[in-house]
Parts: C-alpha cells; structure tokens; sequence
C-alpha cells in the first residue's frame, strides 16, 4: 500500500509529517487531507482576523500530489 506524508502550514509555522500514513491510493490521501484540515480548522482560533491553514500531501517519492488550503479573512 503506498505510503503518503501529510505536511500541515499554519501561517508561516510548517510541521512535516515524517512518518506518513499508508492509504489504498490517492483519492483516499485526498480525503484524508480535507479531513485533516478539517479538524485543525476546529483545534485552532484566529489569531485576529486573518488565518491560513494548509495541508500539503506528497507521495514517498517526495512528490506532491495535493493540496488543500482555508483562507479566513475576516472584516
């Protein structure tokens, strides 16, 4: 089963995922990122009324396959 490196970015503040999960293909990574962006969308209050929050998917060759971002600006 392939193996997939979910990288999250918080602003400037990026976390990389050095263990990786092992999915089926990568429709089930893509879900797995929405679903991660999801929940750390929950985890994490705006600082002021501006807030980026990304997840980066790259398979175990390095190479990146999606990415999904949430934009709040707030007025």
């Amino acid at each position: 089963m392939p193996r997939y490196f979910f990288h999250t970015r918080d602003g400037d503040h990026i976390e990389m995922d050095d263990e990786g999960t092992e999915l089926p293909n990568d429709q089930a990574a893509k879900n797995a990122a929405k679903e991660l962006l999801s929940g750390l969308n929950r985890e994490k209050l705006p600082n002021g009324d501006h807030m980026e929050l990304a997840v980066v998917v790259k398979d175990s060759a390095g190479a990146e396959i999606y990415e999904v971002t949430l934009h709040l600006d707030g007025h």
